[in-house]
């Protein structure tokens, strides 16, 4: 597989701009927080905003909540934003690796109107190939590892484009550095 000559972020946003999502940063750990809570804003209106465990620490306290541990997917139908930490990211394609210990309960990152991933930018390779060969430890041990590039979209209905038709209809992801 060929793609590009680097695994930088500004490569990784390009991509992930071509396929419909929104690269921002990237930020500074200190100045992450503030910036996903003004999208958080920009994009709830007062709905609920879920994080994960591992984003909390990367973000802090801001405008959402802890993702409930034990939680009956049903129960997530009212979920504006999710804000989940990716694993690894993909210049060639903007795609973001989405461990299975990450995305708890396993419909979050599919039922809510809106997601954003937190990204790591020293976790950004150039190709599938590297992405398959740079798995982190235990990641295919796990239920699922799932690679996301883009909001969800379709055209099969009568050829018109449609987001959010099987998932989220936005996708942002934030770049951390340092």
């Amino acid at each position: 597989v060929s793609g590009p000559g680097r695994g930088d972020f500004a490569a990784f946003a390009e991509r992930l701009e071509a396929a419909g999502g929104q690269p921002r940063g990237p930020f500074a750990a200190g100045e992450l927080g503030s910036r996903v809570a003004e999208l958080c804003r920009e994009w709830n209106g007062g709905a609920r905003v879920l994080a994960s465990e591992a984003a909390l620490g990367w973000i802090g306290a801001g405008p959402w909540q802890p993702v409930p541990r034990e939680s009956d997917p049903h129960a997530l139908a009212d979920v504006s934003v999710a804000i989940l930490c990716g694993s690894l990211g993909v210049a060639e394609n903007g795609a973001v690796g989405l461990d299975g210990r990450e995305a708890r309960p396993r419909a979050l990152p599919i039922l809510c109107e809106r997601l954003i991933l937190l990204l790591d930018t020293s976790r950004i390779v150039r190709d599938m190939n590297a992405a398959l060969a740079g798995l982190p430890d235990g990641a295919l041990a796990h239920h699922h590892f799932t690679f996301v590039a883009g909001p969800s979209k379709t055209a099969d209905i009568e050829g018109m484009l449609v987001l959010g038709a099987h998932g989220p209809r936005a996708l942002a992801v934030f770049g951390r550095h340092g």
